[in-house]
């Protein structure tokens, strides 16, 4: 009889999934779709060469808390993080590694702020690289807004009162979508929408510019608020707004606004 398998304490499917088609094609719409799945769930972080007195009781006094980290091939310093305990446990290569489940935003964040980037999944197809600059433009102009309205629409535990607050009280994107003209060069932008299935037109609302690039690359990103996006909405007739349109979404009619109004 051979033991019970141990419980994953992190398993990050949703990213996984991105890292999957990432292991097949390296573009900037898939990179933009990995950051943006990072702005929520955990990940696990390396922390095997952590001397703790007492292992079964760690972060005493005297203990020290080693993060690993690694260097790529311009010495840069990249966090290393893994979405799984599997994934984790066969890149490190110890009997019996030891790991730190951390929040995947603020991993995002600490990456950024004290590394110089963020290695995801090394050792695995989908291994992922992502540089300070890269996530700073993903997260936008303030990551804390991105990284909980992300994590409210994919956790899906808050009351849309509540929801429709932190958008408004949050920096939110509107999609340029570039149009052409007769010389191949950059004409013009049209605005970001989509369309329901009864031919209703909703303009589409970015928590993050990494949302709008893996919805479409070649979009600009324009910060801006919630009232404005209402107002634009209304001026063009449109049946109400659509939040992150890769998903998972929220679609909000616009009479929601008139009861607030």
């Amino acid at each position: 009889m051979t033991d019970p398998a141990q419980p994953t304490l992190v398993h990050h499917t949703r990213l996984q999934e991105a890292l999957d088609v990432w292991a097949e094609r390296k573009d900037a719409q898939t990179h933009s779709d990995v950051l943006r799945r990072a702005m929520a769930g955990e990940l696990l972080l390396d922390i095997t060469a952590s001397t703790f007195a007492d292992p079964d009781n760690p972060m005493q006094k005297g203990d020290t808390l080693a993060i690993a980290s690694v260097r790529d091939s311009n010495g840069k310093d990249l966090l290393l993080a893994f979405t799984d305990n599997d994934r984790l446990r066969a890149y490190v290569g110890a009997e019996n590694p030891r790991s730190l489940g951390q929040p995947a935003a603020g991993t995002l964040e600490d990456a950024a702020g004290r590394h110089e980037g963020i290695a995801i999944d090394a050792g695995t197809p989908g291994a992922f690289i992502a540089y300070e600059e890269e996530i700073t433009r993903a997260l936008g102009a303030n990551p804390a807004d991105a990284t909980r309205l992300a994590s409210a629409l994919v956790q899906r535990d808050v009351p849309l009162d509540r929801f429709l607050v932190m958008l408004r009280e949050a920096v939110v994107y509107v999609g340029g979508i570039p149009v052409s003209g007769e010389n191949g060069e950059v004409a013009g932008y049209n605005i970001a929408t989509a369309t329901r299935p009864d031919g209703g037109v909703l303009h589409a609302v970015f928590t993050s510019p990494a949302e709008l690039w893996a919805w479409h690359p070649g979009a600009m990103a324009q910060p801006t608020t919630l009232d404005r996006i209402v107002a634009s909405a209304r001026q063009d007739g449109m049946a109400g707004l659509v939040v992150n349109p890769m998903g998972p979404a929220a679609e909000l009619p616009l009479g929601l606004f008139d009861r607030e109004d």
